[in-house]
């Protein structure tokens, strides 16, 4: 094992490891700055004397620059102070997950216990912050994704995101341990399997048409909005003129209002299945009455071309605090009704793909694209096209946007499945099952996309076996917590 070097060094140590994991994630991306990144943050905070804070440490300014895009939402006045509030409240309680893994690497005496433990808990808070929250469940910028156009991508394959994250922690923590043939055969390893894998070849190819109008979303009505939903269709449908697609879509809330209500966007979506004798599917506010009043869903409408609704997904994963408050249906009603600017949206029925035809369309709105759940269920479910529909438009040019669309791509590697991806401001991309970006428009430009996408019938290893990896990596990181800490209190007590 390595000289650790003085304690002096820490802080410049610590301070190095925190750019090198932003530098490697992204948008930078910059090849092997993530296994360089956790060495050194193993090495802090195994030579520091108080490992929890080194580890927070380090991981503050990591997720802070992960979060502050949050900022950028347009909220009312007297919501501006919780909005800072909350992010800093956000960052921090995921820098306390990375500090709690420091802690336990900082207490691992074992060089073949580290390289084991040391991954097993990174995923294990991972997975656990991602998946077993409920309506808090976050999964934004595992570490992971920081490997999203490196050749080991296709590890996700295996064992979703959370995989990547293991590999990418176990390859750190060898490097830290100077096992340079380990960290070789680990890495040769990967490699052979991207060589190998594939998700296999396209059963059909399917036409497909992505409108992004890049008209900004607005907080409340806007009469001069329909007169930019006008001229940007109007130039899309230009665009569109002499292509025969089988299929067109649209953003999330494509236009302004309720479609049901709305006489404009009926107008527009009669026009543009004529116009290009496809279906269209794309978003807008679903109205139901039910028990208690009128329900609101945040909806994807499948429209044929007779100007028939032939299918819907409502959204299951809402934005907590955005689109209705966290596990709404068990709050007192003199809680819902404080106004912090949240929505009133229900959840949907559940996780199924919309039909069109021999296509299954798992839908995944906005949000709903960061889980790795969600993907894999909808594939379970029988979809054979991801289709991710989002408004991003609230957060500006900040990094937000970006990562959203980086995160959706791992749902297609993770699930064998290419992902039409149609954003009102950008990005809009066609994605295939490697994850290899067909086709992109880029943030706040106003275009079509048209490519043919291939559709896949295999099967990857998740989705057939699903998070069997991640709680196994998961059981063995708590079950060494726990009895570290029995073993802590033991020792304390003088108990043998």
């Amino acid at each position: 094992m390595i000289t650790l070097p003085r304690r002096s060094k820490v802080p410049l140590l610590s301070l190095l490891a925190a750019v090198l994991l932003i530098l490697g994630s992204g948008p930078f991306f910059i090849p092997f700055l993530p296994f360089i990144a956790i060495a050194l943050y193993v090495w802090s905070v195994r030579e520091s004397k108080r490992p929890f804070l080194t580890a927070f440490a380090i991981a503050f300014p990591y997720w802070f620059y992960h979060s502050a895009w949050i900022l950028n939402l347009h909220v009312p006045g007297y919501v501006r102070p919780l909005l800072v509030f909350g992010v800093l409240l956000l960052t921090s309680a995921l820098s306390l997950t990375y500090a709690l893994w420091g802690w336990s690497v900082s207490r691992i005496r074992s060089p073949i216990a580290l390289a084991v433990l040391s991954p097993s808990v990174w995923v294990m808070w991972e997975f656990w912050r991602g998946e077993l929250l409920g309506d808090l469940s976050y999964p934004w910028s595992p570490l992971g994704v920081s490997l999203l156009k490196s050749p080991f991508l296709s590890l996700a394959a295996i064992g979703s995101v959370y995989f990547l994250s293991f590999f990418v922690v176990l390859v750190g923590t060898l490097l830290y341990l100077r096992r340079w043939i380990v960290a070789g055969i680990v890495i040769a390893l990967a490699l052979l399997w991207g060589a190998v894998y594939s998700p296999g070849e396209p059963v059909e190819r399917v036409k497909v048409a992505v409108l992004q109008p890049n008209v900004l979303p607005r907080l409340a009505y806007d009469p001069k909005e329909w007169r930019e939903v006008d001229s940007a269709y109007s130039q899309l449908l230009n665009r569109l003129k002499g292509e025969r697609v089988d299929l067109v879509v649209g953003s999330e809330s494509a236009f302004p209002g309720v479609h049901r209500f709305s006489r404009g966007s009926q107008r527009w979506v009669k026009r543009i299945t004529e116009e290009t004798g496809a279906p269209f599917l794309f978003g807008t506010a679903g109205v139901e009455s039910g028990k208690g009043g009128l329900r609101f869903y945040n909806r994807a409408l499948l429209v044929d071309t007779t100007g028939e609704i032939v299918g819907h997904y409502d959204k299951v994963r809402l934005v907590p605090f955005g689109e209705n408050y966290p596990f709404y249906e068990y709050l007192p009603q003199f809680i819902r009704s404080i106004n912090l600017g949240q929505g009133n949206y229900r959840r949907g029925r559940g996780f199924y793909p919309v039909a069109l035809g021999d296509l299954r369309l798992g839908v995944m709105i906005c949000y709903e694209s960061i889980f790795p759940y969600i993907g894999w269920r909808l594939v379970r479910n029988g979809a054979n096209l991801l289709v991710v529909i989002t408004s991003d438009g609230w957060f500006g040019r900040s990094v937000g946007p970006v990562e959203h669309y980086y995160l959706g791509i791992l749902r297609s590697v993770e699930t064998g499945r290419s992902m039409v991806r149609a954003a009102k401001t950008g990005i809009s991309a066609i994605v295939d099952a490697d994850g290899r970006v067909l086709k992109e428009l880029p943030l706040y430009r106003r275009g079509v996309l048209v490519g043919d996408v291939p559709i896949y019938g295999g099967t990857t290893p998740f989705v057939a076996f699903g998070f069997l990896i991640p709680p196994l990596l998961s059981l063995v990181g708590f079950l060494w917590y726990l009895f570290g800490l029995i073993g802590a209190i033991r020792r304390k007590y003088g108990r043998k």
